[in-house]
């Protein structure tokens, strides 16, 4: 019997997928996790690959993490390559990676927090990931104009790590497809994007699809939460008991466990794997009245 939680009635809760039955050094992890401390600003990350497309040798979800002590930055990027291939993997996986090189490079070159800069080296980022699948899927496919299944959406955020006591930092989130981002309010995930999943085209995706980036400059407070994650975990206008239970465990750190637990949740929609990426900003206050961690 799995111990991980189940948020609605499964057809056959305690069914497992086969074991993987190829060579070990192919296989990816079915569960991959990071995080950490970044100045007042406590990270958790991880990715789970969905139970019906196990055993297989590659997750098509994603997430790469990145800080800098003495500049106070953190920056997160989640993404979900779209369809079943293992070139839709490769694709989410390369997006993750290049958007914090890009980040990293132009930021390092000239920090500065402000929100409207932020902003505009964000808008660099994505831009940078753009060209950069393109060009790996044209050497792809010989030179061709077409992308094949070689694409992902993409979620990033960059926000300061430095919050003072009772204060407010400007983060920045962009997306490019039906990866998306949430605050957490008292009990729930709330969308950061306006609209809902179901009206954006299916096929907004990287590359070929930069024009339809958004960008959202946020106040975040002390205490707040930020989350980043694919369509297979969260999804506006659908999932509210998901959405509920992932509020309810998310309003304070979780161990590691619990948070890859949160992750590889049981739902019967069992064929698309989940990544998030999650940031807890401050001096936030645990449920019981005691400080959390991150306080700094």
């Amino acid at each position: 019997m799995s111990d991980f939680p189940a948020v609605d009635a499964m057809d056959r809760p305690w069914h497992e997928p086969p074991l993987f039955t190829g060579d070990a050094e192919a296989a990816l992890p079915l569960l991959a996790y990071d995080g950490g401390q970044a100045g007042a600003v406590t990270v958790r990350a991880g990715a789970a690959a969905a139970e019906t497309c196990r055993p297989r040798d590659n997750c098509n979800d994603a997430f790469a993490l990145w800080s800098d002590a003495s500049t106070g930055i953190c920056f997160l990027a989640v993404a979900d390559g779209v369809g079943r291939s293992e070139d839709a993997g490769r694709a989410a996986r390369a997006a993750a990676r290049v958007a914090v090189t890009a980040f990293r490079a132009q930021w390092l070159a000239a920090p500065d927090p402000s929100g409207d800069r932020l902003a505009d080296r964000v808008r660099e980022t994505v831009a940078d990931v753009a060209v950069t699948l393109d060009r790996q899927s044209q050497r792809r496919t010989g030179g061709g104009h077409g992308y094949g299944e070689y694409r992902t959406t993409l979620v990033v955020a960059a926000l300061p790590t430095r919050i003072p006591p009772g204060g407010a930092v400007a983060a920045v989130v962009a997306r490019v497809g039906d990866s998306t981002a949430w605050r957490l309010r008292p009990g729930f995930l709330a969308p950061v994007f306006p609209g809902r999943a179901e009206d954006l085209t299916p096929t907004a995706a990287l590359p070929g699809n930069y024009a339809a980036l958004e960008i959202q400059v946020l106040d975040l407070g002390d205490g707040e939460v930020l989350a980043l994650t694919t369509d297979g975990l969260a999804r506006d206008g659908r999932d509210e008991q998901v959405r509920t239970f992932l509020g309810r465990i998310w309003a304070t750190p979780p161990t590691p466990l619990a948070f890859l637990g949160s992750l590889a949740v049981r739902r019967n929609d069992r064929s698309d794997d989940r990544a998030a990426a999650v940031a807890w900003l401050g001096h936030y206050e645990a449920p019981d009245g005691t400080f959390g961690a991150g306080a700094g």
